[in-house]
């Protein structure tokens, strides 16, 4: 999964206010080699201060390995299915639905059909709450 800026686009990575038009993010990915000749494609859209933010696009039938974050992550499913797997727990999930695991917790991601997921992962040394 790439973590950069779309190719030939002066776009900062962060600042105080940040805007993403998700649809136009979508097509750009899916007209784009990667997607065509490969499972999925990804952009960072945001990175630093202590969040990144990565919209990714996945083929049926791809997925992405047991990994682990460094910080905590929410995943939302903004087209299609997918199957979640953290903690001996599989969910899945469709349009709409928000995921959350802790930070370190090891996950996998199934895409079920073609589909469209936003990203967030938060910095690593963010305080861990004791409840």
């Amino acid at each position: 999964m790439s973590m950069r800026p779309h190719p030939g686009t002066e776009r900062e990575m962060r600042g105080p206010l940040q805007s993403f038009d998700l649809g136009a993010e979508v097509s750009r990915l899916r007209g784009e080699k990667e997607w065509r000749l490969g499972g999925r494609n990804a952009i960072t859209l945001r990175k630093g201060s202590g969040l990144s933010v990565v919209l990714l696009v996945m083929k049926a039938g791809d997925r992405l390995e047991e990994h682990a974050a460094p910080g905590p992550i929410s995943l939302s499913v903004h087209e299609g299915r997918i199957r979640f797997s953290a903690a001996g727990e599989t969910v899945e999930a469709g349009t709409g639905t928000v995921l959350t695991c802790d930070a370190g917790v090891r996950h996998s991601v199934e895409a079920l059909g073609d589909t469209v997921c936003l990203l967030n992962v938060a910095a690593g040394n963010v305080a861990r709450d004791p409840g």
